[in-house]
């Protein structure tokens, strides 16, 4: 009986290498999800920051209102140039956070149904917010106050 030597592939090293191929895979995986949680991590500190600054330009807007509303009479024009009622500037909010808003006056006008004596006074509102050293945003906004005329 003759034993004939069948010659086997050589597969010595192919666990290591099988093994080192897999390690460099779960490193590249690995790689990938640190990047996408910075990137995650940054953008959302971005729309925070946004956030705060269209909240504190909204801020401004209601403080703009909240001026009109309280208004006995229509309020006088102190800068004729670009017709403006009032203006501030640099309110703090909250720790960054602060507005300027400007308020013109734009026109009065008969209120339908009210009289010769009630006029509407449309005034144009330019917000400005800021939040850290780089949000901004602005809200600019139409409002109307009824004033009595002639008593």
């Amino acid at each position: 009986m003759r034993f004939e030597r069948r010659i086997q592939p050589d597969r010595e090293g192919f666990a290591l290498v099988t093994s080192l191929l897999i390690i460099l895979l779960l490193s590249l995986i690995a790689v990938a999800a640190v990047i996408l949680s910075g990137t995650e991590k940054r953008t959302s500190f971005a729309e925070s920051v946004h956030n705060s600054a269209v909240f504190s330009a909204d801020s401004g807007g209601e403080a703009a209102i909240h001026f009109l509303r309280m208004s006995d009479a229509p309020p006088k024009i102190i800068d004729f140039g670009d017709m403006t009622v009032r203006s501030e500037a640099d309110t703090e909010v909250h720790d960054s956070q602060e507005f300027d808003y400007a308020c013109q006056y734009v026109r009065k006008r008969p209120k339908p149904g009210w009289g010769v004596m009630f006029l509407d006074y449309d005034y144009n509102v330019d917000s400005e917010g800021r939040a850290s050293t780089q949000g901004r945003s602005n809200v600019d906004l139409v409002a109307s106050r009824l004033f009595r005329e002639g008593y």
